[in-house]
């Protein structure tokens, strides 16, 4: 989670394709790795979790089609540690 100061930066990885760029080194956010899981120090709340379940969404399957178009992965996780800024 973070502060409204980083909305530009946050836009900016949300658009951006890392496959073109190191969208993470253009954002000007500072990556660090806690117990091994890559997050921002930028953050205020970080929460390190265990995925339980993905599943890719599915057109076909929405019954509002007009909120159907931009399809991801849908986790379902356990939260194992939230660290507070």
């Amino acid at each position: 989670f973070f502060g409204g100061e980083q909305m530009e930066a946050l836009r900016y990885l949300g658009t951006a394709s890392g496959r073109d760029e190191d969208k993470i080194a253009k954002s000007g956010l500072t990556l660090t790795h806690i117990d091994s899981v890559p997050c921002f120090e930028e953050a205020s709340l970080v929460l390190l979790c265990r995925k339980l379940y993905v599943q890719t969404l599915e057109p076909e399957q929405f019954t509002d089609r007009a909120v159907a178009d931009d399809f991801h992965d849908l986790y379902i996780a356990e939260i194992q540690k939230a660290l507070v800024r």
